[in-house]
C-alpha cells in the first residue's frame, strides 16, 4: 500500500462456505489513515443470512471460529455491529480513525445460510498527512 495515494479503496471477494465463517484480509497498510466509505453487494438469495462486519486489526490472522482481533469499524454507535442484505447493494460513509501505522482492514463474513454466498465488498481509506 502506497501512502502517496491519498485515497485508496480495497477490494475484498471471497466466498463464506454453508453454516460457516470466513475473514479477508487486506495487505499491510503501512500509513495512518481514515476509513471513508464502506460498500457491500448482497446478491439475490442472500435473505439477510449473511452478516458482514468490518475490522481494523493490527494482525494479519484470518480466523474463522472467532472474530479477528482489532476494532470492529461498525461497533462504534451503531445498534448493529455488522451489515447484511438482499438483493442489494449498500454503500455509506463511515469515518474511524486509525492514528496507527502497520495495520490490516478485515472483513468477517458470517454465513447462517445452508448455501455459500459471496462476499464483494470495498473500503475506502485516506492516509492521513
Amino acid at each position: 500500500m502506497n501512502p502517496n495515494n491519498k485515497k485508496q479503496t480495497i477490494s475484498f471477494f471471497g466466498t463464506c462456505s454453508a453454516s460457516s465463517n470466513i475473514t479477508l484480509v487486506s495487505q499491510q497498510i503501512s500509513g495512518a489513515f481514515d476509513v471513508k466509505k464502506i460498500r457491500a453487494s448482497f446478491a439475490p438469495g442472500v435473505e439477510r443470512l449473511m452478516k458482514l462486519k468490518f475490522y481494523i486489526s493490527p494482525d494479519p490472522e484470518a480466523p474463522t471460529t472467532a472474530h479477528p482481533n482489532g476494532v470492529n469499524i461498525l461497533q462504534q454507535t451503531g445498534q448493529a455491529n455488522y451489515i447484511t442484505g438482499d438483493n442489494e447493494f449498500k454503500e455509506f460513509e463511515h469515518e474511524v480513525r486509525n492514528p496507527t501505522r502497520n495495520a490490516w482492514l478485515k472483513v468477517y463474513a458470517e454465513n447462517a445460510d445452508t448455501f455459500a454466498h459471496t462476499i464483494d465488498a470495498q473500503v475506502t481509506i485516506e492516509y492521513l498527512d
